[in-house]
C-alpha cells in the first residue's frame, strides 16, 4: 500500500511538473507574440507610456528569445530529465524580467501597470528553482 501511495505522489508530481513547464513555454510564447504586436506599436506604446519609438529589432530580437526559451521549456516538459540547464537559466532569467520591469517603473520610466504581468516569470523562477532542489537527489 505504502508503494502504491509513494507511486500516485511521483507521478502526480510528475504531471503537475510537465503542466509547469508546459505553461511557462505557454507563456513565453505569448509573451513573444505581445512583443512583437503590442511593443512594437507606437500608438500602444504611447498609450502604455513607453518612452520613444519602437526599437523594432531589438523587440524582434527579443521577442526570438522568448520563443527559444519557450521551446526550450517545451522541451522540458516532454522529458523532465534532460534539459536541466535550461531550467537553470530560468532560475537566473526569470526574476531578472521581472527586476528590469520593475527597476524601470521605480525610475518612472514605464507604467507600474506594465510590471504586473512580470510577477508570472518571477513566479515561474520561484517553481523552477523548487523544481531543480526538488530533484538534486536524481540523475542530472
Amino acid at each position: 500500500m505504502a508503494s502504491e501511495s509513494a507511486y500516485a505522489t511521483a507521478d502526480s508530481r510528475s504531471r503537475y511538473d510537465r503542466l509547469l513547464f508546459l505553461a511557462a513555454a505557454v507563456w513565453n510564447a505569448l509573451s513573444a507574440g505581445a512583443v512583437l504586436f503590442l511593443l512594437t506599436s507606437a500608438k500602444f506604446r504611447q498609450v502604455m507610456g513607453f518612452p520613444g519609438p519602437p526599437d523594432t529589432i531589438g523587440l524582434q530580437l527579443l521577442a526570438s528569445c522568448l520563443f527559444v526559451f519557450g521551446l526550450g521549456y517545451y522541451w522540458v516538459s516532454r522529458d523532465l530529465s534532460r534539459n536541466r540547464d535550461l531550467v537553470k537559466l530560468g532560475v537566473i532569467g526569470k526574476p531578472l524580467v521581472f527586476f528590469v520591469f520593475f527597476g524601470h517603473a521605480l525610475a518612472q520610466e514605464i507604467s507600474m501597470v506594465l510590471v504586473l504581468p512580470s510577477f508570472v516569470d518571477l513566479l515561474f523562477g520561484a517553481l523552477f528553482l523548487e523544481f531543480l532542489v526538488r530533484g538534486r537527489g536524481k540523475s542530472q
